[in-house]
């Protein structure tokens, strides 16, 4: 895993002073093992390397071709680059080392452009080809890796983080209105915006090439769920069993030791499971303890590290408790608006195997997308028996949790916001599923920011591609639509870029191996009914769970990564909150109604004493503290208002 940035000019690439140093610098983080550039009249490459396979120099990039006509940077893992390897030796190709890199700019010699359909892995890279003058970018069919890219003076200029784009001398940063009022909904920026009018996230399955020609997107991958009505839980599992296995060991392959991160969760306690079982060898583990026992899984994560014989580290987060300055360098630390909070928990557990001199690490992460693990799966039972209900009675459920909120919280809550989903269901099936995505409806959205702020900006439901409002297997239909989006939106551009950012930030290399091209066919092949049972999801993997685990492993219900924020974060950073938030430099005080973000702040902070939003749930005050924080901040770096 490294980090990797670049400028190309297909006829002469103008001057940047100092850009390549700063950049350089700037990504240091991601590669603290090495560093290497090229430059020539058209194109100039940066890289850090993180020394995973081939540790030695012949694993330094940028790396070429034999006749050097080639070059490429590159970040992520190939897990077929021994096939790859041996079938480019027979076709003629000479190879100086044995890392994973080497093989791209010989299949780029063999394939061109059509180079991507060849790997099984997460990447992001860029080829460059000095007798075309072509410049290639490719990232994976997931978005595992990221890779940014925008267009400056003519040149094209590129990067794994935004801040070595916006360290070139003649950036000059603008503010995209719509991707800002969509993550004030969603929590984060969805791809391919970032934010920045001026900068773009390089899709997941795309290639970008540049010749004097012009320039071409091409998509080399889509994600189709195709459910087998056929398919029976027993058979699936079978599958699941010895696909995992496969997959955990060709992932575990390195030249350094591999740990992993043991949640609790099924996916992360199946991955470690898995590892033990097809190396048949014992592996570090961690997992983060939270001082709130709604939100604690460590009891289950040191079941799992028993059973499987593991040697596990507990990170405590309250002792590793940030500053209000550390906690806001993080923050900042994602170049754009960002508020998943469970990116500290995150930071801490991929800072913990950094100290135990461990740079490469499993997750569990894809489990919920691939095999139906989020509320969104169940709850799509009772929304579609909403949806064919009388209108009166989702005016009355929509109206009876509005009364009982104040005495039932979450379940009056709950009543309220399926009603009304199963309301913005009948209208338009897109408003449903990004209804199911977003912390901030579109009313609430409507509320918070000043009509002359979010004139001519459009609703999220865009984003989200609808489903026959009407059809003989409605729910499979709806289930299907819920995966897809759920691959296109919140998975790039939230879950994996939470963990890319996180991991990379303390140096470390994270594999998400239930994100296996193998594994994530058998997912998308599942039919509602072997997802969820309509009170839990993931039934393929609680399957297997009860095959491979502790009982208590396989019945323990799905947390998330939530935390208990408001009590975990330091005592000081609610006056910092009121400060940055309330002040009269505030950058989002023009445009977001105060006596709102007042009341927020005012709840977060009576948080700590044990005392609840009431209206708002826990997580969702610590959601819509931190999207305006995360817009403020990043308001103030780049100087940009509204």
């Amino acid at each position: 895993m490294c980090g990797l940035a670049g400028r190309f000019h297909p006829a002469t690439l103008p001057d940047a002073a100092g850009w390549r140093s700063r950049a350089g610098a700037l990504l240091a983080h991601r590669g603290p093992d090495g560093s290497g550039c090229y430059r020539d009249e058209r194109c100039e490459l940066v890289h850090r390397r993180l020394a995973l396979i081939d540790r030695t120099s012949t694993g330094r990039q940028p790396m070429s071709n034999e006749d050097g006509s080639v070059l490429v940077v590159y970040n992520g893992e190939i897990y077929n680059h021994p096939e790859l390897r041996a079938d480019l030796q027979r076709r003629g190709h000479v190879f100086r080392g044995t890392s994973d890199t080497e093989v791209l700019p010989h299949l780029y010699e063999e394939y061109g452009q059509g180079v991507a359909d060849r790997l099984r892995g997460i990447f992001a890279f860029a080829i460059y080809d000095r007798s075309r003058r072509r410049l290639l970018l490719v990232r994976d069919r997931y978005g595992v890796k990221p890779l940014f890219y925008a267009r400056v003076d003519g040149q094209w200029v590129f990067a794994s983080e935004i801040k070595a784009i916006t360290a070139l001398p003649s950036f000059r940063p603008a503010l995209d209105r719509q991707a800002c009022y969509d993550f004030l909904g969603l929590g984060y920026v969805p791809e391919p915006a970032t934010g920045f009018a001026n900068i773009f996230a390089l899709s997941p399955g795309n290639t970008l090439t540049v010749t004097p020609e012009g320039h071409r997107m091409t998509g080399y991958h889509t994600v189709d769920p195709t459910p087998d009505a056929f398919a029976t839980l027993d058979a699936t599992v079978d599958a699941l069993e010895a696909r995992l296995q496969e997959t955990v060991k060709s992932q575990a392959v390195a030249d350094v030791p591999v740990a992993a991160l043991l949640s609790g969760g099924i996916d992360s306690s199946l991955v470690v499971a898995a590892h033990r079982r097809a190396s048949g060898s014992a592996t570090a583990t961690f997992n983060v303890r939270f001082p709130d026992p709604r939100h604690d899984e460590t009891t289950v994560a040191h079941a799992v590290a028993t059973h499987c014989g593991t040697e596990h580290h507990t990170i405590d987060c309250r002792e590793r408790s940030l500053t209000p300055d550390a906690l806001l360098d993080l923050v900042r630390h994602f170049d754009q608006p960002f508020a998943d909070t469970s990116y500290i928990p995150m930071y801490c557990v991929s800072a913990a195997v950094r100290e135990q001199s461990i740079v490469c690490a499993l997750s569990g992460d894809g489990g919920d997308e691939v095999f139906g693990g989020y509320s969104s799966f169940w709850r799509a039972n009772r929304l579609a028996q909403l949806m064919a209900a009388p209108p009166w009675v989702l005016g009355a459920l929509r109206a009876g949790g509005r009364r009982l909120s104040p005495w039932t919280e979450d379940l009056g809550r709950q009543i309220a916001k399926a009603a009304a989903l199963a309301e913005a269901g009948r209208r338009d099936p897109a408003a449903l599923l990004a209804g199911l995505a977003n912390y901030l409806s579109e009313d609430q959205k409507a509320a918070l920011v000043a009509p002359a702020a979010r004139d001519g900006l459009l609703p999220s439901e865009r984003l989200f591609q609808g489903y026959p409002a009407s059809g003989r297997n409605g729910i499979e239909t709806l289930s299907r639509q819920i995966t897809k989006s759920l691959f296109s939106v919140s998975l790039p551009s939230d879950m994996l870029r939470k963990v890319d950012m996180m991991s990379m930030r303390a140096s470390i290399e994270v594999r998400v191996p239930l994100l296996d091209d193998d594994l994530v066919a058998l997912g998308l092949a599942l039919p509602h009914r072997l997802k969820t049972d309509g009170r839990r999801g993931k039934l393929a993997l609680r399957a297997l769970a009860r095959r491979w685990l502790p009982a208590s492993v396989a019945r323990h219900p799905k947390h998330g990564f939530t935390i208990p924020l408001d009590v975990m974060t330091p005592p000081a950073l609610p006056t910092a909150l009121d400060d940055l938030l309330l002040g009269n430099d505030a950058r989002t005080r023009p445009f977001v109604d105060r006596g709102t973000v007042r009341q927020w702040l005012r709840a977060f902070a009576a948080g700590r004493s044990g005392r609840s939003g009431a209206a708002i749930s826990r997580e969702g005050l610590y959601q819509r503290v931190f999207m305006l924080l995360s817009l403020e901040l990043w308001l103030r770096d780049h100087g940009l208002t509204w």
